[in-house]
């Protein structure tokens, strides 16, 4: 029984191992974030010259 112990907790350290280096390489990756609250981008109406 210990052996089947050992073998379940060597596969969930391997799955959190896997799990805890995909979220840093997520963290990392920068780009937008659908989810989070932005605010209005007025900036392309400063950047045209006035006639």
């Amino acid at each position: 029984m210990s052996s089947f112990i050992d073998k379940i907790k060597g596969k969930f350290e391997a799955a959190s191992a896997a799990i805890d280096n995909e979220l840093t390489v997520l963290e990392g990756a920068g780009g937008d974030d659908p989810l989070s609250d932005h605010p209005a981008d007025d900036t392309d109406d400063a950047a045209e010259p006035s006639a």
